[in-house]
């Protein structure tokens, strides 16, 4: 059975677990993604703060997606909702989880939010990940090399 739901407070130790197992393998590359190293209270700030939505199949989290909101400070790099934190348990990669979430929640976006479109931001040195985003129609709109950060990040805008 699956299940499309917003993360609760309940939520946040499975949450943490599949945070830093999903983005475990970018200590491989030349990545500096703030979640990498996130603590088990930094992923209950995270959950409290933005709204994160789930796909639970048979109980189990699966992968997730958070929206950083244009209204909430320093959130997003455009004045339209942004995705961050989207990752899936390594043990469930490769089953289409990532692209049925980005689904549901881009029909969230455009159908309780009414917004016209969503950006996400990437490494541009990560080997697979911003071909992923262009495979899911995402288009790039700017990059920017952060203060403290390892690699450069894309930023890409998707009509919904």
């Amino acid at each position: 059975m699956k299940e499309f739901r917003q993360l609760i407070s309940a939520d946040v130790s499975e949450y943490h677990d599949v945070l830093i197992a999903g983005y475990a393998a970018n200590k491989d590359y030349p990545i500096s993604f703030d979640a990498t190293n996130f603590t088990l209270q930094e992923s209950e700030e995270w959950v409290e703060t933005y709204p994160v939505y789930g796909l639970f199949v048979d109980g189990a989290l699966v992968s997730s997606i958070t929206l950083r909101m244009p209204w909430v400070r320093h959130s997003t790099p455009d004045v339209y909702p942004h995705i961050a934190h989207f990752v899936t348990a390594p043990e469930h990669k490769g089953k289409g989880y990532a692209r049925e979430m980005l689904g549901l929640i881009e029909d969230l976006l455009r159908n309780v939010y009414k917004t016209p479109y969503v950006t996400l931001g990437t490494a541009a040195e990560h080997p697979w990940l911003p071909k992923m985003y262009e495979s899911f129609g995402f288009e790039e709109f700017d990059r920017e090399r952060f203060a403290g950060k390892l690699h450069t990040t894309i930023f890409f805008k998707k009509a919904l």
